[in-house]
């Protein structure tokens, strides 16, 4: 019984010997390809690689693969710089006319204020009056605020006014006469004139520039200082005056 065994043992190592030599030749009649060599007793031998063979033609195109998912929106790019002007665009259509608005109202028309007087006969007071002078033609009266009894001017408005007045002397020499403007009893300006020892008419006037307020009354007043004033029908004694600016 062992005989037999050792007998198959060594039947087997000649059978594989003869299978690698019949490998080993079969690649070296074929060159240089790398190839297996399968014996039925499943012994692989391998041969050294030959030279890289020329490139083979390009397979066809495979199928179109399914497309991938939607990837993540990027951040923003930076704001680029402003682009030139563009050229201006034709002028548009007139637009519809508006409605008519409503009719303004005009501004009250400024007050007229304006008097002048004259006095036809002269006049003598006591040494120890002083008395208004009044005056006895109406040149003008606009506005109606000189009145001719009193011989006083009263402001129906208040605002800038201007007044002038005039005096004479009698003609016996050393004649005189003391005349003021007069406002609420104050003394505006004066005017006063001497015809020395010649026997002789001298004549002179005042003027000023009043800021009235309604009501605030203007008069020409002789002083008993220099009580004689003259006139006659040529009218050398007036008192005028008018509004120059209403407040």
């Amino acid at each position: 019984m062992a005989n037999t065994r050792l007998l198959l043992i060594l039947l087997s190592c000649i059978l594989v010997h003869h299978s690698v030599a019949s490998a080993v030749e079969e690649a070296e009649n074929e060159g240089s390809c790398s190839r297996q060599f399968n014996n039925q007793q499943n012994i692989t031998v391998v041969a050294a690689p030959g030279p890289v063979g020329p490139k083979g033609d390009m397979g066809p195109r495979g199928h179109a693969g399914s497309p991938g998912e939607t990837g993540v929106r990027g951040a923003p790019g930076k704001l680029g710089p402003v682009g030139p002007r563009g050229e201006r665009g034709d002028k548009g259509e007139q637009g519809p006319a508006g409605e008519k608005g409503a009719p303004g109202t005009s501004p009250p028309a400024p007050p007229v204020v304006a008097f002048s007087v004259a006095r036809t006969g002269g006049l003598t007071i006591p040494s120890s009056d002083t008395t208004v002078l009044t005056y006895d033609v109406i040149l003008s009266n606009v506005g109606g605020a000189y009145t001719e009894r009193t011989g006083k001017f009263v402001a129906t408005v208040g605002g800038v006014f201007f007044f002038t007045f005039t005096g004479m002397t009698a003609n016996p020499a050393n004649s005189n006469y003391y005349l003021r403007l007069m406002k609420n009893g104050e003394k505006m300006v004066s005017l006063h004139e001497n015809n020395g020892a010649q026997a002789q008419y001298q004549a002179a006037s005042n003027s000023a520039i009043l800021m009235l307020r309604p009501g605030d009354e203007v008069w020409v007043e002789l002083d008993k200082s220099g009580r004689t004033v003259f006139s006659n029908v040529n009218r050398y004694l007036t008192f005028s005056g008018f509004l120059i600016h209403a407040d």
